[in-house]
Parts: structure tokens; C-alpha cells; sequence
């Protein structure tokens, strides 16, 4: 697992309109460019945030990458993804804290 690659392909996926649009076209052939495992592979294409933030990919990002591209895009979702009690969905953050 390399945190760094997966922090920048989400930084791309969040800010750079050709990256999103390619990745909309072909996930998987957007993600060969990287060296991610397949494992990983898979936490992005199936927007996996709270997998990826265990990792340690950086809260900000996830949540960047959530809202650009997930085909939910609903910030309550997002926090169900990373297992967040009602409470929790209630307020604002991009991580949980356990």
C-alpha cells in the first residue's frame, strides 16, 4: 500500500477536470497509471472512504473525491460509508474519530 499514491490520485481526481473525466469514462483504465493494487483499485472505483481513510489517506481528500465524483454525493452517505452514529451525522467532519 503506498498512502502517498493513493492521496495523489484522489488530489487529481478532485481538482483536475481531465483526470475526472477520464476516470467517468474508465476507472480502471485511469487507475493502470498509478501503481495501486488491486485492492485498492477497487476502494477508489467503489468510492470505499472509510477502507481508504483506514489506510490513511487523508480525511480531506476522501471527502474532495467523494463530492466530485460519487454518484451519491450526499455528505450523510458519506458518513454512513464511515460507519458514523447518528449523532455523528448530525455534525460536520470529514473523519471519524474512534
Amino acid at each position: 500500500m503506498s498512502r502517498n499514491v493513493l492521496e495523489r490520485v484522489l488530489w487529481q481526481l478532485s481538482v483536475e477536470r481531465t483526470a475526472k473525466d477520464r476516470f467517468r469514462e474508465d476507472a480502471r483504465l485511469f487507475l493502470n497509471r498509478f501503481a495501486l493494487t488491486p485492492e485498492e483499485m477497487e476502494m477508489v472505483m467503489t468510492f470505499d472512504v472509510g477502507a481508504l481513510q483506514a489506510l490513511g489517506v487523508n480525511p480531506m481528500l476522501t471527502m474532495g473525491f467523494w463530492q466530485e465524483l460519487s454518484p451519491e454525493r450526499s455528505m450523510r452517505i458519506y458518513k454512513e460509508r464511515l460507519g458514523a452514529t447518528d449523532e455523528q451525522r448530525a455534525g460536520f467532519s470529514a473523519a471519524l474519530k474512534g
